[in-house]
């Protein structure tokens, strides 16, 4: 019984110090996209995405056509792929920003809503 109580407390301590419910640290990307750009094309990409959504019932056809269909909105902001991804991923590792990106997409989507939809 007293090596049960050892094991569990060892296995205890090991997995609670291995945790971590903070974000790594990402340093900024040299190319990183500013935020009032990114969140123009990240709502494109939004309104994209969805639009991909509900053409297609299959997953993989819909992560096949998708690339593709980015190629416009890239070329419009005059950005890649590449420096897009690199943008997310930074911006996803800071939070409070992340949520003013969304909150910024959600309030310009609900205000370009026509009244009868709610």
């Amino acid at each position: 019984m007293k090596v049960a109580k050892c094991l569990f407390m060892g296995l205890f301590l090991l997995l609670h110090t291995n945790c971590s419910y903070e974000l790594e640290n990402v340093e900024a990307p040299d190319n990183l996209i500013p935020i009032d750009t990114f969140t123009l094309v990240l709502q494109d990409v939004m309104i994209v995405e969805s639009y991909y959504k509900s053409q297609e019932a299959n997953v993989n056809t819909f992560y096949e056509t998708l690339p593709t269909a980015m190629h416009p909105i890239f070329e419009k902001y005059n950005i890649d792929s590449l420096r897009y991804v690199e943008s997310m991923d930074y911006y996803t590792t800071q939070q409070e920003v992340l949520i003013k990106i969304y909150t910024e997409i959600q309030d310009s989507l609900t205000l370009n809503t026509p009244d009868y939809i709610q």
